[in-house]
């Protein structure tokens, strides 16, 4: 009766999960965000490089981006595929308090958002870039409250930046079945074969699904970089504005399951900012560390509005112990969306082109409901050689892959350790995000939540040594309500 009664209740807990009531850096809770993480998508597609729109095997992952100011923004989305190679990014202007939703599927076909668009609350179609000589920089409320921009760049990320940044993409973007889009979904398969890997290994055969995860982050001006860049740092394309939020709902052709979560809203701290040889844990600190400064030729430009322009990236970053809730029954089973960023330079996982580099192995502790533990992985002795890991920077995976690794009695928790003191720059800044969901036969047990923190904060996750111990504060949140 006990199995019977906890089973029932994990599974309706998840349909009342509460957003926290106060935004504190160095924690991840439910507010706006200069930064939004999709830590895990997947679409599936045709041979012919079409969308596989129906049938139980088709997938596709709806992404939702909101604006929580009245300020109008620009947002820079980037995809990147597995082994964190950046396969797309593009640029959208949301108005005040717009949203903006895209399916991944469309999304890969080159079929962008445009924006901004004719509607009532958008009057025209021109461009919102600074490409576009009459768009203005905003300086506050009234006659200026329409404009995007933060700064019209002296100093650009890229070269081109000002000539062919844009949010008003063809449809499609690039032609179908070209290079380019046979690269693009080449990339984001699952074999080995992509842009990032050896010269040639692209071949135009898609193996699905298709997958990878998406970090969308306020930009000052619209650009052609990326946050692998770091030219957009010096060069002041990334925004430090707390206004994003939004949704991510996967589908299937079956109609199950289909369930949705957040988005990671990671947010911009003035306090995570650094100088010189300053180590402190940023979400961006593998590619830029904390030592950065404005561009000379954009700092003075940000002398007249309220925007910071910015040291390093200043978001906050990702623990590195989760606990997730499991099931492996006949009836119910459950799946675990992992997202990791190695404390490195994330090329390392190209190991020279051939792709077949792996992230250290995790620790895990499994539990039954009774308490009964397994132990596998990095851990002390008694302890099972790790049947499974989470070899890549994003991944699902079916708990079905633990069999060996998972007590007698099918249903518990699991205790996630990313922590991994070998890695380069003895892991200190390395980071992770675990979600997990339920899948059952029918769509009331179709559910999915973010894996619970353990870390005591993100800044100085457990057993992390060597960084500069942050006191969480209370970001800035830039704009105005209703």
């Amino acid at each position: 009766m006990k199995k019977t009664l906890m089973t029932c209740l994990a599974i309706a807990a998840l349909f009342a999960i509460a957003g926290s009531a106060s935004a504190i850096t160095c924690t991840i809770d439910q507010r706006p965000a200069a930064t939004l993480l999709v830590p895990y998508f997947e679409a599936t597609f045709n041979p012919d490089g079409t969308p596989l729109g129906t049938g139980p095997d088709a997938r596709d992952t709806l992404v939702t981006i909101c604006n929580a100011s009245s300020a109008p923004m620009i947002a820079h989305v980037n995809v990147f595929n597995d082994r964190s190679f950046l396969v797309l990014d593009f640029n959208i202007a949301l108005t005040g308090f717009d949203c903006q939703s895209m399916s991944m599927a469309r999304t890969l076909q080159g079929f962008l958002p445009a924006t901004p668009i004719t509607t009532a609350h958008a009057t025209s179609a021109n461009d919102a870039c600074q490409r576009n000589s009459s768009a203005s920089v905003y300086s506050g409320t009234g006659s200026h409250a329409g404009q995007y921009l933060r700064i019209r760049p002296v100093d650009t990320a890229t070269p081109l930046d000002n000539t062919l940044a844009t949010t008003l993409y063809p449809q499609p973007a690039w032609p179908a079945g070209s290079d380019f889009a046979k690269g693009v979904l080449d990339s984001l398969d699952v074999t080995a074969d992509s842009l990032g890997c050896d010269p040639g290994t692209v071949d135009g055969t898609i193996t699905n699904p298709i997958h990878g995860y998406i970090v969308i982050d306020h930009a000052n001006y619209c650009n052609l970089s990326n946050p692998s860049d770091p030219n957009y740092y010096l060069r002041d394309a990334i925004g430090m504005e707390n206004n994003l939020f939004g949704e991510v709902i996967f589908t299937s052709g079956s109609g199950l399951p289909t369930y949705g979560n957040s988005t990671v809203n990671i947010e911009a701290d003035p306090s995570l900012a650094g100088d010189v040889d300053t180590d402190i844990r940023t979400f961006y600190h593998r590619y830029v560390g904390t030592d950065v400064l404005c561009s000379p030729g954009n700092c003075p430009l940000f002398v007249t509005n309220p925007w910071n322009e910015g040291i390093g990236d200043q978001r906050e970053p990702l623990g590195l112990k989760y606990a997730a809730r499991w099931f492996n029954t006949s009836s119910v089973t459950s799946n675990l969306n992992v997202w990791r960023a190695s404390s490195g330079s994330l090329t390392d996982l190209l190991d020279g082109g051939m792709c077949d580099t792996v992230e250290p192995v995790v620790t895990l502790s499994f539990f039954d409901e009774d308490e009964n533990t397994v132990l596998s992985g990095v851990c002390p002795s008694p302890c099972r050689a790790p049947t499974f890991n989470f070899p890549l920077e994003t991944q699902r995976r079916n708990i079905t892959s633990f069999a060996g690794s998972l007590p007698a009695f099918g249903v518990g928790w699991a205790s996630l350790s990313f922590f991994n003191s070998s890695g380069p720059n003895g892991g200190r800044f390395d980071q992770a995000w675990v979600e997990y969901d339920f899948e059952g036969p029918s769509a009331f047990i179709s559910a999915g939540q973010p894996a619970s923190q353990l870390d005591p904060s993100n800044c100085n996750p457990l057993g992390v040594t060597g960084v500069v111990v942050v006191t969480p504060a209370i970001p800035t949140i830039i704009g105005i309500g209703p």
